[in-house]
């Protein structure tokens, strides 16, 4: 795609593109807005550099991508519940150094996620991130068959368990005082009491129309329908394929540095290299999808998903309301799930 408002400079071939030639701070038009997106979409994480948002621009940007929301478990800033904090410091493992796709333990995940880290250690600190349509694409038809047939349980009160959370929400300490802080009852309630859902093993992405590999190594439980050993190590075998190098970029942050995921696309991983040093970044979360595999993405419907999907228009459904959007989704699944192929040599017959 050509850019005549930004200009993007891919980082692989797979993954990842650098933008520049627009501050971010100042830029009010849906022209540049608009060629952000499709560049997200394009090259699945976008960054940018030398980019000191203030939280109004900050917000006015997230605001492109869908309704923001305040994260279960991350406080934010003073006046504005957007605008989430995140930070490590000490030894202990963040619980982000593992590849994963955020909050898939939901029925509707987040779509796109946008980072700004304010506080670097003075080494490391890099967060990587891998395209999971890559990931999909390289396995062989065989394999993407049957996982195309596979649907997937994504739980959070089963991870949570793993790590022992509730002990670590317990017993949370203050990093500037070195009290301790104690989880509320109402957020160990919530971990506890959140439902398993189920996704499917393979998705169709809700813009591109391109086939992704949707199983993550924190939030996937089991694959459904078959053994739990079997289910186990395809999910294993998964999660070690995802590390292959092709599929992947590494971003080196610096001060002012702002990196922007399609959270449908992508899987990402903090690495954890720079202990005991601080962490800090504000992050926000826009728009949601509803996981869904469309079967006329097959070869045998020749890309009608895809082809219907450029009839969106993003910047529309984005402003839409979240009612609006579940609404032209349903329509558009009902379209696609519609062989034209098939009605076509009907209307022949007769």
């Amino acid at each position: 795609m050509k850019f005549r408002h930004i200009q993007v400079e891919p980082m692989t071939p797979t993954i990842g593109g650098m933008i520049s030639g627009v501050d971010l701070n100042t830029t009010r038009s849906e022209d540049v807005y608009e060629e952000i997106k499709q560049a997200l979409w394009q090259y699945g994480v976008v960054f940018f550099r030398k980019q000191a948002l203030k939280p109004e621009a900050y917000i006015r940007l997230g605001a492109n991508f869908g309704e923001m929301e305040q994260h279960e478990f991350f406080p934010h800033i003073a006046g504005h519940p957007q605008i989430q904090l995140i930070s490590n410091e000490g030894n202990e493992a963040p619980e982000t150094d593992r590849w994963h796709t955020d909050v898939t333990f939901r029925k509707k995940p987040n779509m796109v996620s946008i980072l700004r880290i304010t506080d670097l250690p003075p080494s490391g600190g890099d967060t990587m991130w891998m395209h999971a349509g890559a990931a999909y694409d390289a396995l062989n038809p065989g394999m993407q068959q049957m996982l195309e047939g596979l649907q997937a349980d994504h739980d959070l009160p089963w991870h949570f368990r793993r790590i022992n959370a509730s002990e670590r929400l317990a017993k949370r300490a203050s990093a500037k005082s070195g009290m301790m802080v104690t989880a509320s009852a109402q957020e160990c309630k919530m971990i506890e009491n959140t439902p398993t859902v189920s996704h499917p093993a393979v998705i169709t992405h809700p813009y591109t129309g391109r086939k992704i590999l949707f199983v993550n190594s924190i939030w996937t439980k089991r694959l459904l329908g078959m053994h739990m050993d079997l289910s186990e190590a395809v999910l294993n075998m998964l999660y070690e394929w995802v590390k292959k190098p092709e599929f992947m970029v590494r971003f080196r942050w610096e001060k002012d540095s702002l990196a922007m995921w399609d959270n449908c696309a992508t899987q990402h991983y903090a690495v954890f290299d720079y202990a005991p040093h601080y962490r800090a970044g504000q992050r926000m979360t826009c728009g949601s999808f509803v996981p869904t595999l469309n079967p006329v993405t097959s070869a045998a419907a020749g890309g009608q998903a895809s082809v219907m999907r450029q009839l969106l228009d993003t910047t529309r459904m984005q402003a839409a309301s979240p009612r609006e959007q579940q609404a032209v989704e349903a329509i558009f699944s009902a379209l696609e799930s519609v062989d034209l192929n098939a009605v076509a040599t009907a209307a022949q017959r007769r």
